[in-house]
C-alpha cells in the first residue's frame, strides 16, 4: 500500500498536478549501473543520483542515498532543523549514511554520490543538490539549466585566485557529492511552477554527451513523456553512451483544467 506523505513533504498541491516518468540506461561503455532514481507523483518528490567509487560502491551509494532521502521524506526522520528545507535535511542524513558505510566497509571507502532532486508544496518546487546532477526547466520553450555544478571548473571561475591550484579544471571533475565527507553541503532553490512547464533532472551521462540544444530539441518535439525520455537515453547511447544514462522527466498541469484520474500517455508541449 502507498505510504502516507510526511506533512513536512507536502501540504498537498491546490492547483498544480504533476506527472513524470523516469528511465536508466548501463550506456554501452560500463558493466554495472551506478546511477539510482525515484519518482513519486503523489507525494511530489523526483531524485536523480549518480554513484562513484571503485567495486561498485558508486551503485551502494546511489542506492543507499535514495533509499535514505525516501524515508527521510515519508517518515520525517531525522526531523529537519527550524527553517531548513526537509529534502536538504533528507540529502544531509544521506550523507551520514554514504559516508558512515564508507568508514565500516574497506569495499566502499571513498564512494559517494551527486543527488538531485525536486518537491513539490503547493505551487512551489524547492530544488536541492549536490554535485553535477542537474535540473532543466522549459517554459515556454525556453530551455533553463537551474542548477550549477559542483565542479573544479565552476570553482576556478568563481575563484579566480585558486586557479590550478587544485589539479586541471576539468568539466568531469566534482568538488562536492554525498558520502565524501562527514558534512556536505546542499544547495537549495525554489521556483514557483507554472501550468504546461516540463522539468528534467538527469546525471552527466546525458549532458556530457548531448548538447543543450539537442535536449530542448528532443524535450519540444511534441512526443508523449514516455518517448522524451526514451529518446534523451537513446541520443547519449549514440553519442557514445560512455556513462550510465538517467533521466526524470516532470510535467506540471492545471488540475483545474485536467483530471488528475487522466492515465496513458501524455505529449509534452511543442514549441
Amino acid at each position: 500500500m502507498p505510504h502516507s506523505p510526511n506533512p513536512m513533504l507536502s501540504m498537498g498541491m491546490e492547483r498544480f498536478g504533476l506527472r513524470s516518468v523516469g528511465r536508466t540506461d548501463v550506456g554501452k561503455q560500463r558493466s554495472q549501473n551506478e546511477d539510482a532514481f525515484y519518482v513519486d507523483d503523489a507525494l511530489g518528490l523526483y531524485l536523480v543520483c549518480d554513484g562513484m567509487g571503485g567495486h561498485a560502491s558508486g551503485q551502494v551509494a546511489s542506492d543507499l542515498a535514495v533509499r535514505t532521502v525516501v524515508h527521510a521524506m515519508k517518515t520525517g526522520d531525522p526531523p529537519p532543523m527550524p527553517g531548513q528545507e526537509p529534502l536538504a535535511a533528507a540529502m544531509k542524513a544521506a550523507n551520514v549514511a554514504v559516508f558512515q558505510r564508507s568508514q565500516v566497509d574497506a569495499k566502499c571507502r571513498g564512494m559517494g554520490t551527486t543527488a538531485v532532486g525536486m518537491r513539490a508544496d503547493n505551487d512551489l518546487l524547492h530544488i536541492c543538490h549536490c554535485g553535477d546532477s542537474r535540473v532543466y526547466l522549459l517554459r515556454h520553450g525556453q530551455f533553463t539549466q537551474l542548477t550549477r555544478d559542483h565542479s573544479l571548473a565552476n570553482l576556478y571561475q568563481e575563484r579566480p585566485d585558486l586557479a590550478g591550484q587544485l589539479g586541471p579544471a576539468t568539466s568531469n571533475v566534482i568538488i562536492r557529492a554525498i558520502g565524501l565527507d562527514a558534512n556536505v553541503e546542499i544547495d537549495h532553490r525554489t521556483v514557483a511552477m507554472e501550468e504546461g512547464d516540463v522539468y528534467l533532472l538527469c546525471c552527466d551521462g546525458l549532458t556530457d554527451l548531448v548538447d543543450d540544444w539537442m535536449i530542448r530539441e528532443i524535450m519540444t518535439s511534441g512526443d508523449s513523456m514516455e518517448v522524451v525520455a526514451d529518446n534523451l537515453v537513446r541520443s547519449a547511447n549514440a553519442n557514445g553512451g560512455t556513462d550510465n544514462i538517467t533521466v526524470v522527466v516532470v510535467s506540471v498541469f492545471d488540475e483545474n483544467r485536467v483530471a488528475a484520474t487522466q492515465s496513458g500517455n501524455h505529449p509534452l508541449p511543442a514549441y
